[in-house]
């Protein structure tokens, strides 16, 4: 097998060392936010903080050398891929409500199964980059079939479950709350970048990139942890919370605005007033009724 080492390249160095950059740098900030809003009490927030802080590991490994290199970059691989399985775990949790006892039981069963596959892949990462085997050529072209159908299925059953269970539109929903409208677009964004990393991993975009860098995974990845940061609650506590909200703000509308009474015409028989009036005659008589409202 062909020795691997660390990128020389200027132009895959630099890419490299652009897209862990630029995952580092978004999970910290990402970091920071789940802590301002975590709730002790909630093991759904702790949860996606941990999934946050073993995943900013592995976007360290470009600064060493030969023979730390292939080293570091397996072990960091290893945190990585137990945030790649918590995510799921963390889908499944915020998609529990949605779901049926049968659905929710395959889900996280299926998430369990394809844990002998990501030790397989912790190995032959290990291998693959202390140049013993090259196992990992083989095993990676598999690893968005054992990481992201979980991801898609929950982004299918959260746009679903808003057409389906509220009685407004996702596009109403992201004009009210704009946490709403973010995490919608990051869930696009990841499947977009999953996408294009199975594009490269197959060979499709061999020719647009550099040899072995593949940024995509990165930020596919990066798209899918600010899904579950910038909102910690589930969806379903999540969306009750945005429907009351608006409800409680359309009722308060129509309670302010004034009703102004149509005017009140009222018609009735009317006496002569003098003698030269010959027979009664009918008049009519409009009452106006103003009424004054306070203006906010």
């Amino acid at each position: 097998m062909v020795e691997v080492t660390k990128p020389t390249d200027p132009t895959g160095l630099i890419l490299e060392a652009w897209a862990q950059g630029y995952m580092v740098g978004s999970i910290i900030i990402m970091i920071c936010i789940t802590v301002s809003n975590i709730k002790r009490k909630i093991l759904l927030h702790k949860l996606i903080l941990l999934e946050l802080v073993l995943g900013i590991l592995h976007g360290t490994f470009i600064f060493n050398n030969p023979p730390i290199y292939g080293w570091y970059l397996s072990v960091t691989a290893t945190f990585l891929i137990i945030s790649w399985s918590l995510h799921n775990a963390v889908a499944w949790i915020k998609t529990r409500p949605f779901l049926s006892r049968r659905t929710s039981i395959i889900f996280i069963v299926t998430v369990a199964l394809v844990q002998p596959y990501w030790a397989l892949e912790i190995y032959a990462d290990f291998t693959y980059f202390n140049n013993i085997n090259d196992i990992y050529l083989r095993t990676r072209v598999f690893e968005a079939l054992f990481r992201d159908p979980w991801w898609v299925y929950t982004t299918c059953c959260l746009l679903y479950s808003i057409r389906t269970c509220y009685h407004f539109g996702f596009f109403e929903f992201m004009r009210i709350s704009p946490r709403f409208a973010i995490m919608i677009l990051a869930m696009i964004l990841s499947i977009i970048f999953t996408v294009l990393d199975i594009c490269a991993v197959t060979g499709t975009l061999k020719e647009a990139l550099p040899i072995g860098i593949n940024p995509f995974w990165k930020l596919a990845f990066v798209f899918r942890l600010l899904a579950d940061s910038v909102i910690l609650d589930d969806f379903k506590t999540a969306l009750d919370k945005l429907s009351h909200y608006n409800l409680s703000r359309i009722e308060d509308q129509e309670r302010s605005e004034p009703t102004v009474p149509p005017d009140v015409t009222i018609a009735g028989w009317r006496r002569p007033e003098t003698n030269e009036s010959a027979g009664s005659w009918v008049g009519v008589r409009t009452e106006i009724k103003v009424e004054s409202f306070p203006m906010k």
